[in-house]
């Protein structure tokens, strides 16, 4: 394993003995103290292996087993927490954080260790919460007790467990696993600070993004809105005066043969309707679409895309080029864009046979599509308007729409990182091409 990865294992590890009991559910000052909490117990359990270790290497067996058998306790300690039972976790560590210092300071009869107890009192007053008060005051009670008991004449009524025989080496040991301590309450917290940074760097972009997206949304639903109250009056000023021309005519006992063609007019008007209503659900569908990105076959995905569209036009023919690309993008989507295109390439065609030809181009960052038809071609004047809604452009016979494909097409496309552009157009045909954004470190930040 190389030295990077063992790095990046040890860092996730740790990272993962911060986050011990964090849930999405507490509130983020539970949170807050919760890490903290793990904090503390992480350097408390590096403190008592490296004190094993030391007192091992030195020889001083009976102090070495004295602080392995202090090893368990932060383990349960996590386990407590990962439990959520946080208040008992926290007492649990706090009366042992006051039983070892008390203990340790009869063992070694090393009276200076009582100021051990100050970290203590600090830390509790950290973790606790305001509702947890009563408890902070217990445990602060007993680190204050135990303070003033070593550092004054009561102190001789301490027992004294153990008369240190290796004052020197001891001195030293516990000297360097406090200072360890120390230094592992510090690692912890900047690697904590850090990962709040990038976890705070991360949010700001999202928040920054959404703001990008909800813009765009109201810029387009005002654009909708406007072009709505337009498109719908026309029919409800249809509908009211041809239900009236009805009225007017049965008044008079026209037969249904003379009134036959306000029913057509106003049909056709309900149909204009539906068809607009249908597509601004759809268009609503494609916005609020979250892009499901997976590794798929991009001629695949075409030619499924491309024969669902053929099925019921048999004047419909389109080629693909043969070399094999894997996309990671949503299908649905890419499916989406390409079948509006060609329906614009079959529906703005007046040719006998209805061609669509497609073309990729592949470089580090981009994958290029060009659907090239054999249509009547896009006016100069109207290419600006083309991906604007409800502006019909070359209006041909057989042309159904009602001026919101390609917008809907531009949207799907930066959803999957993508944009559609007018590449080319006259009166043999045109050329519509999608560039793919492939470089997954631009796709991902």
């Amino acid at each position: 394993m190389k030295m990077s990865h063992i790095k990046y294992f040890s860092l996730i590890k740790i990272a993962r003995l911060m986050y011990i009991g964090f849930h999405k559910d507490n509130s983020e000052e539970t949170n807050v103290k919760i890490i903290f909490f793990n904090i503390l117990n992480f350097s408390c359990l590096l403190n008592q292996f490296l004190a094993t270790f030391l007192y091992l290497f030195i020889g001083v067996y009976n102090s070495a087993v004295y602080s392995l058998l202090l090893l368990p306790v932060p383990v349960l300690i996590y386990y407590v927490n990962y439990k959520r039972k946080y208040l008992l976790s926290k007492l649990i560590i706090f009366t042992y954080y006051n039983a070892i210092i008390f203990v340790t300071s009869c063992y070694f009869s090393h009276p200076y260790l009582s100021y051990y107890y100050i970290p203590v009192i600090i830390g509790s007053a950290i973790v606790f919460n305001t509702k947890e008060l009563k408890y902070l005051l217990l445990i602060n009670f007993l680190s204050f007790s135990l303070l003033i008991i070593e550092n004054t004449s009561l102190s001789q009524y301490l027992p004294r467990f153990y008369q240190d025989k290796n004052h020197e080496e001891t001195t030293i040991i516990v000297l360097v696993v406090h200072v360890n301590f120390i230094l592992g309450l510090l690692f912890m917290y900047a690697y904590y600070m850090r990962l709040k940074m990038k976890r705070l760097i991360k949010l700001n972009k999202t928040f920054k993004d959404a703001k990008i997206k909800l813009k765009n949304q109201s810029e387009d639903y005002l654009l909708f809105s406007e072009a709505s109250s337009h498109f719908l009056k026309s029919p409800i000023h249809v509908f009211n005066t041809f239900i009236g021309k009805i009225e007017q005519g049965i008044n008079e006992n026209k037969s249904y043969e003379e009134l036959k063609p306000y029913f057509s007019v106003i049909k056709k008007n309900i149909d204009e309707e539906e068809k607009f209503i249908n597509n601004m659900f759809d268009y609503n569908k494609i916005i609020l679409t979250v892009p499901q990105k997976k590794s798929h076959d991009l001629t695949k995905i075409l030619t499924e895309s491309l024969e669902n569209f053929k099925k019921s036009k048999s004047d419909f023919e389109y080629v693909i080029d043969i070399q094999q690309v894997i996309l990671k993008t949503d299908a649905q989507l890419l499916s989406k864009i390409i079948t509006i295109i060609a329906d614009n390439a079959y529906h703005h065609n007046k040719s006998q046979v209805k061609s669509l030809e497609i073309i990729y181009g592949i470089n580090k960052n981009n994958l290029t599509i060009n659907f090239t038809d054999n249509g009547v071609g896009i006016n100069e004047a109207d290419r600006e308007n083309i991906f604007k809604p409800y502006i019909k452009i070359n209006s041909t016979d057989n042309v159904k729409g009602i001026g919101i494909g390609l917008l809907k097409a531009k949207k799907a496309a930066e959803l999957i990182n993508a944009q559609i552009v007018l590449a080319q157009s006259n009166d043999f045909g045109t050329t519509f091409q999608l560039v793919i954004n492939t470089n997954n470190k631009k796709d991902e930040n």
